[in-house]
């Protein structure tokens, strides 16, 4: 199995604790990770992962989506939304940036497993 270089952006400490463990004990690694949209776009146009795992609701006044849009018109990296929100105008505002996948909070590891799959064979 190949291993991905993901990059997540996630505001609470113990969810990206929890997901960087779940994320290492699949086989893949983090190669690097913030906590606000900011920080996440200087990042990822230097590291370069194969994949962007990131919350909608950030801590700052830029959200996921608007990362998700960042992504898609300026890097072409896939990504996925991880998020507890169930508000439908924000949740039809995040699949209009076509994430590879969404994932509910708590994320569970077969969950997690199901949606990196096709991000292998990609």
């Amino acid at each position: 199995m190949c291993a991905l270089n993901i990059y997540l952006v996630e505001d609470n400490p113990l969810i990206a604790l929890s997901l960087k463990r779940m994320i290492a004990g699949m086989g893949h690694r983090i190669c690097g990770s913030a906590s606000n949209y900011e920080k996440a776009v200087a990042d990822l146009q230097t590291l370069k992962p194969d994949l962007v795992i990131t919350d909608i609701m950030l801590e700052s006044n830029r959200t996921g989506i608007d990362l998700g849009r960042y992504i898609n018109r300026y890097l072409h990296i896939p990504f996925i939304y991880q998020s507890s929100v169930d508000d439908d105008e924000l949740i039809f505002k995040a699949h209009a940036t076509q994430p590879e996948a969404y994932l509910v909070k708590p994320v569970i590891k077969k969950h997690l497993e199901e949606v990196l799959e096709p991000c292998l064979a990609g």
